[in-house]
């Protein structure tokens, strides 16, 4: 039986960088949409830990491991992931998470009523009104243009601050070169962008 192409793919991004935090939540998140989710925990919990606030990739591990009948494990992992995802203002993976425990009969943390700007924040101006960054849950710092054009361009701007868009441009060139991505064909570009997607944290958006 052949396998899915794009676990082969992860698989070779996180074994060409092992601290790639991209390439082990993409290769969990691979392997919990084949239904192999014993398979999706070990990534998936390397992800949280090289990136403790990446909210999206707490909601899958908990998934994965309630799936694999860890309910204990799962809930505590849900229920730091709670807080993970409100600290940020990540809604929808907060959501998400809360959901299930509350489905669960497990307690839900509380959430905050409001995201403070961080230093990094602070110095670029007052918030956005309306704008928060989709990968940190930061209220400041928005990009002032489109990076790119189209609708994707456009997500970036209403979604992304410049810090976390500059941290992609470093992990992007990392994708390119450890996956051997050729940008001007249609299936280099297509990787690319489901790569930067998912850094981002921009499919629920």
């Amino acid at each position: 039986m052949n396998e899915d192409p794009r676990i082969s793919r992860f698989r070779q991004m996180v074994e060409a960088d092992p601290e790639n935090e991209l390439g082990h939540f993409s290769l969990g998140k691979a392997y919990l949409e084949v239904g192999r989710f014993e398979d999706a925990v070990t990534p998936l919990s390397r992800a949280v830990e090289l990136n403790p606030r990446m909210s999206k990739a707490y909601q899958l591990l908990g998934d994965a491991l309630h799936k694999t009948g860890r309910r204990e494990d799962a809930i505590d992992v849900l229920t730091r992931g709670v807080t993970v995802a409100d600290d940020q203002g990540d809604r929808m993976p907060r959501d998400a998470m809360a959901g299930m425990l509350d489905e669960w009969g497990a307690p839900v943390p509380a959430f905050k009523e409001t995201v403070p700007l961080g230093p990094a924040e602070a110095m670029a101006g007052a918030a956005t009104p309306g704008f928060q960054c989709s990968r940190c849950g930061r209220p400041g710092g928005q990009l002032g243009k489109q990076p790119f054009k189209g609708p994707l361009g456009e997500k970036i701007l209403e979604n992304v601050c410049t810090t976390c868009w500059r941290e992609w441009i470093a992990m992007g060139t990392k994708v390119i070169n450890e996956l051997g991505l050729v940008l001007s064909t249609s299936e280099g570009q297509q990787t690319y962008d489901q790569y930067m997607i998912e850094y981002l944290q921009l499919e629920d958006r």
